[in-house]
């Protein structure tokens, strides 16, 4: 790694204009978003749009959860054909309808990102989702920059394209928690790590430390997400602390003392502080923002509490076994169903029945106070 890429990582991950919830979304347009991918790739022409590329790259840059609204002109198709082409002049043509006509190619790009990302012109979505989505889809710049048929005059290819800048960086595959965690600021420049900011291994084994020491030795009052409270079920086997999070050390804990208070609070929770893709700043998760806080009010409705509910690790997973049949009725909807990446079920749920397992043997529920489970 460059020393530039080198501090471009160090750079700590804090609260600032962009990352407010009520910030405005950042306007890109669709073929924008493939531009920047070719920066990152090292292309050095002056694109079109580039000051607007350059801003977008430095709002992810700062922060990677940053609202992207992608726009594509779907508006000049809607002036009627006889005021176009017979000047029958009955409703004023659209503002700058000749340039924008004449700009088809551009327009053409902008329709087909919005296509591959599932999206409606116009939809805002987080850029670190963006990406994830557009590198799954779009591993290379076929048919879109790269022209389906024979490039004319007329349809002119971007003559960026051919040259490998894009598919640089789009054609990594994305990795998982543990390995995001070992690389750390390493991984800058690779594959979605080229848009935004990974996060720097001090901080994250920093992170790790502190939080670790806190539930084993200091926290006398637990704070688990609902949903976090079925993956303690899942890495119940696990037998050694994990650096992507701290799973492990709460199972110990409560392992441990049944009867430690546990408060259900929505959003990160003790579980998350040295994960790759917690936010310290904004205090969130850029992977699982959406899908993980409605799983925490399906498993706070099965429950029948309400968020902040406090109550002892043993009445909670009492309330868990009676309550809920199985994992996959919250983390995998129930059916199954898959209606987009950020809404995709839980891999944990398809592993067995796991729920039943614990429930059979009385995971955090038998032995008495200050006792383990047998």
């Amino acid at each position: 790694m460059t020393q530039k890429r080198a501090n471009r990582s160090r750079q700590r991950m804090r609260s600032g204009p962009l990352t407010r919830p009520d910030a405005k979304p950042f306007d890109i347009q669709g073929r924008h978003l493939l531009c920047a991918v070719c920066v990152r790739g090292g292309c050095k022409a002056h694109l079109p749009g580039h000051s607007r590329i350059i801003r977008l790259l430095q709002a992810m840059w700062q922060y990677p959860f940053v609202t992207l609204r992608i726009l594509a002109d779907l508006d000049v198709n809607r002036a009627h054909y006889l005021d176009v082409y017979a000047g029958r002049g009955q409703r004023p043509l659209p503002q700058n309808f000749i340039a924008r006509q004449k700009d088809y190619v551009g327009r053409r790009k902008d329709l087909e990102v919005c296509r591959r990302l599932g999206i409606m012109p116009g939809s805002a979505l987080p850029a670190f989702l963006v990406y994830r989505l557009l590198f799954e889809r779009a591993p290379t710049l076929d048919g879109i920059c790269r022209t389906a048929s024979t490039p004319s005059r007329v349809w002119p290819e971007c003559p960026q394209a051919s040259k490998g800048y894009y598919e640089k960086i789009a054609g990594h595959k994305w990795e998982g928690l543990a390995l995001q965690t070992k690389l750390g600021e390493k991984l800058d420049g690779i594959g979605l790590w080229a848009m935004v900011r990974p996060r720097t291994r001090a901080d994250m084994k920093a992170a790790k430390a502190a939080s670790a020491k806190r539930i084993v030795k200091k926290a006398d009052r637990l704070f688990i997400r609902p949903s976090h409270a079925l993956c303690l079920i899942c890495t119940a086997t696990i037998p050694d602390p994990l650096p992507h999070d701290n799973l492990v050390e709460l199972r110990q804990r409560i392992e441990t003392d049944p009867n430690i208070p546990v408060t259900l609070t929505e959003g990160c929770c003790m579980v998350c502080d040295p994960c790759n893709v917690y936010h310290p700043g904004e205090h969130l998760c850029y992977k699982a923002h959406a899908d993980n806080q409605l799983r925490d009010l399906m498993v706070l409705e099965r429950l029948g509490l309400p968020p902040g509910a406090t109550l002892s690790a043993r009445e909670l997973y009492t309330r868990i076994y009676k309550c809920i049949p199985s994992l996959r009725d919250i983390c995998a909807w129930g059916d199954g169903s898959n209606t987009a990446p950020f809404w995709a079920p839980c891999g944990g749920a398809n592993k067995g029945p796991r729920l039943e397992q614990a429930r059979a043997k009385g995971l955090f529920v038998r032995g008495g106070p200050g006792g383990t489970q047998r």
